[in-house]
């Protein structure tokens, strides 16, 4: 693997998405180029939704298609989930539609298997998709290292920029300005609390938690124990879909400096690490793991089954509440008291910060066909995502999509829309780009447990950080 990191764009340490003002948002009306080389210039449409001409997207983007292009391509994607894999082909049925004369294979790869699988076919010259879904915020290694081809020949011939997506998205698909994959879905992360366990606890089931000193005292309220047993929490910071990384950020911290040196053991992160220590004090760690060990999947989670009063989720978790038709009531016939949604709780003092992650669609090295699977990305990202988000709730990252009146019409819509005012995008670092994923979970596990103190975890996480940074700088 290449040491060499000069095609290398630099995180933006700390920023968040201010910069994408969403009143701007709303009026935006697409913003793709015309192609200059013959290209067709194909109007997107949602294909395969049963939806009026009324409820079509406010802003498709035109883009330039080409429909002679011919071929047989394989897609990989992990959205094995009955809701994302049948998203996934309704796009698939528009896409041929368009393009009779390119035939796509989708096949869902485990989250945990897809991108090993596909360095391994890359290295070995045979076996990789023409297609792959690749994590956004890592595609830049992926390109310094040769795994995934440019895009930029393709993208300047047909028009393609980045002016219709959320500037972010576009930023870590590319390198030096030059496209390693088109960006596709991204969230925020948001607190959902059961409004009947609210409700129950004399709390005010519209009036939510704005700090970590509200989430305490909310807890207070919620917490139900049957002697050491735990039958509901109010809260607890390792539960959901964020960890220690995000709520470092909620406490004004970072974790590596502008010069991409880690700082995984500053103070401001020590003392986050102990805040969730407290979490785990408080509960005692062994009954928050019993708790946890009644979890399952679908509503059978946390959440869905009242053990978990709030928890942080990405606005996609809304299509799982709805697939399975949650209800939150306080009596078994009671009324059903439905779920709120708020801004993530920051420390007292500071604003909200969560990550916006997602992913892009890019073409492995060694992979063939890359007309017919540029032709199959740009549908799937200009005019694919429209469907997408209805099916699944993930944020388009073409930012005209989220005004489609559709989605506007759903309850949380345009506070989901309203929130990717405080995501921030991963913090990158070129030298070791996994650090916050390696080193992070086991830090806050031992923490967490006893085995070590928040200040020995991350001290232990700033000498391996230390140590491989400076062996790939050499």
């Amino acid at each position: 693997m290449k040491n060499d990191v000069s095609r290398v764009r630099p995180a933006h340490l700390g920023s968040g998405l201010g910069a994408v003002d969403r009143r701007r948002l709303l009026k935006l009306g697409g913003g793709l180029g015309a192609a200059t080389m013959g290209g067709h210039l194909l109007r997107g449409d949602v294909l395969g939704q049963g939806s009026t001409p009324a409820a079509s997207p406010a802003a498709i983007p035109q883009y330039a298609a080409n429909p002679d292009i011919e071929g047989d391509i394989t897609f990989w994607h992990f959205w094995g989930s009955p809701i994302r894999r049948t998203a996934v082909q309704r796009i698939i049925a528009g896409f041929n539609q368009e393009f009779p004369n390119i035939r796509v294979t989708e096949t869902a790869v485990p989250f945990s298997d897809i991108w090993t699988r596909n360095l391994a076919a890359v290295a070995a010259g045979e076996g990789m998709p023409n297609v792959i879904v690749e994590d956004r915020p890592t595609l830049p290694d992926r390109a310094a290292n040769d795994i995934e081809i440019s895009l930029g020949d393709l993208a300047t011939r047909d028009g393609v920029t980045g002016e219709s997506f959320w500037p972010f998205t576009w930023e870590e698909a590319t390198v030096e300005g030059v496209p390693y994959g088109l960006p596709y879905e991204t969230d925020i992360r948001v607190l959902y609390y059961n409004k009947a366990a609210f409700t129950e606890a004399g709390l005010d089931p519209n009036t939510p938690p704005t700090n970590w000193d509200e989430l305490w005292t909310f807890a207070d309220a919620l917490d139900v124990r049957d002697g050491d047993t735990l039958e509901r929490v109010g809260f607890f910071p390792a539960f959901g879909n964020i960890g220690l990384d995000q709520w470092t950020w909620n406490n004004g911290g970072q974790w590596q400096d502008a010069d991409f040196n880690p700082t995984m053991n500053s103070a401001v992160n020590v003392e986050t690490l102990e805040w969730m220590k407290t979490w785990a004090d408080r509960y005692g760690y062994s009954n928050i793991q019993a708790l946890q060990s009644t979890f399952g999947s679908g509503n059978q989670d946390g959440f869905m089954t009242g053990k978990v009063a709030m928890i942080v989720d990405i606005q996609g978790y809304t299509s799982i509440l709805n697939f399975f038709n949650a209800q939150f009531r306080i009596e078994e016939d009671g009324e059903n008291l439905g779920y709120g949604v708020a801004p993530i709780t920051p420390a007292p003092g500071h604003d909200p910060a969560a990550l916006s992650g997602g992913f892009a669609l890019s073409i492995p090295r060694g992979a063939e066909q890359t007309d017919a699977s540029w032709e199959f990305m740009k549908y799937m990202v200009f005019v694919g995502q429209a469907s997408w988000a209805r099916d699944t709730y993930g944020m388009p990252t073409i930012q005209s999509m989220a005004t489609d009146p559709v989605l506007a019409a759903s309850p949380n819509w345009s506070f989901f829309v309203d929130a990717m005012d405080y995501g921030r995008a991963k913090e990158y670092n070129p030298f070791y780009p996994a650090f916050t994923g390696d080193l992070l979970p086991p830090a806050t596990l031992a923490a967490l447990s006893g085995e070590q103190t928040p200040r020995e975890a991350l001290d232990a996480a700033q000498q391996a950080a230390e140590e491989e940074i400076e062996r790939v700088r050499g």
